[in-house]
């Protein structure tokens, strides 16, 4: 599948997720940056139900109205930003109604109601319930298949991929790591074992990795984001991506470039697979080394996530305060990722170098 027409300009994905629950003391969702090539606007639950004029059932926690917010949609329309609705996330887990519908049923037809009610592009999978065990593999798989069916054929589907699922475990086998397994435990490898059934890479226009929350001594982001490049084919469009400081674990603090790496959590210590890396965890860098360095699976608009576009950044880090904000990620981003607008040049076989 081929993205529609905001990724079309040639400007790698900058994607920003717009948390509905800030709405009512935050800035508006109409109000995200031109930066951004993606909004994406969380969560809807994966049992969703919609009673056609209110919020109820959905998940969502916008203090307006699905009208008033269909008016924001149009807005970013207007300034050519794609808007999808993320289903999932960390709380809502409940997906065995949606993945029991094996073809149309209640849950994709008020998906899909919704969606083109209030002129969502298409649809993010936020999978995010503990585990990789066969019965998970199953309705991860039969999840995505059922949200593309209420996304139909001419929207996009885009997934938000854990941060260590295409490390390698015991259960998908050590090859494609180098022999080595994750230190990781509970959903590592999850996605690698999704995608054991190659027919879902059809059903998907673009993977995020939510490449945070693990903090700086066991993971690295560019590891992390290289093993999906290598797992994923071309015409996926694959992001790395970003927390604003404090994480919800770990302690890592995000700062924009290498220079501001000075304070504790801001430099990657090692890998996964027990590595040194000792680099800074900047924007910069990950980008640097993680989309802008040309692979055999690359894709031209292969670009940057950020969760989430309203954080404040509130952690003063060893009492200076360098941690990135989110308006100084997005500038960050985009001239960085603008500098290779569409850019092919030679891939890199070496993969796992870093």
């Amino acid at each position: 599948m081929v993205l529609p027409a905001a990724a079309q300009d040639g400007r790698r994905a900058l994607v920003g997720y717009y948390p509905s629950w800030f709405e009512a003391t935050s800035q508006s969702l109409a109000a995200s940056s031109d930066a951004y090539t993606h909004i994406v606007v969380a969560f809807a639950r994966p049992d969703f139900a919609w009673d056609g004029t209110s919020w109820t059932g959905t998940g969502l926690q916008f203090a307006s109205s699905p009208e008033a917010i269909r008016a924001e949609i149009d807005a970013l329309h207007r300034r050519h930003i794609r808007v999808l609705l993320a289903v999932g996330g960390a709380t809502y887990l409940d997906w065995a109604p949606l993945a029991a519908e094996a073809s149309p049923g209640p849950v994709t037809a008020a998906l899909r109601a919704f969606v083109e009610k209030l002129g969502f592009d298409g649809i993010d999978v936020d999978y995010e319930p503990d585990g990789a065990a066969p019965e998970r593999i199953a309705e991860y798989r039969a999840a995505i298949k059922a949200l593309r069916r209420a996304a139909g054929p001419d929207k996009l589907l885009t997934l938000a991929a854990w941060s260590t699922g295409a490390d390698c475990t015991a259960d998908t086998g050590s090859e494609a790591c180098g022999g080595k397994i994750s230190l990781w435990p509970g959903r590592s490898g999850r996605e690698r074992l999704v995608f054991r059934d190659t027919t879902l890479f059809s059903q998907l226009n673009m993977i995020s990795v939510m490449s945070y929350d693990a903090g700086v001594e066991h993971f690295d982001p560019v590891k992390a984001w290289s093993l999906y490049r290598a797992l994923v084919p071309s015409s996926i469009t694959l992001n790395i991506g970003f927390e604003i400081a404090p994480e919800g674990w770990g302690n890592a603090t995000l700062v924009a470039d290498d220079a501001k790496a000075v304070c504790p959590g801001s430099v990657t210590l090692g890998d996964a697979f027990g590595n040194d890396v000792d680099k800074p965890y900047s924007v910069s860098r990950i980008l640097r080394e993680g989309p802008l360095t040309p692979r055999k699976n690359s894709n031209p608009q292969d670009g940057a996530m950020l969760w989430h576009i309203v954080k404040d950044r509130n952690l003063p880090a060893c009492g200076r305060p360098v941690a990135v904000s989110p308006r100084e990620l997005e500038l960050t981003a985009r001239v960085l990722l603008d500098r290779q607008r569409s850019a092919s040049p030679a891939f890199s076989e070496d993969t796992d170098d870093h």
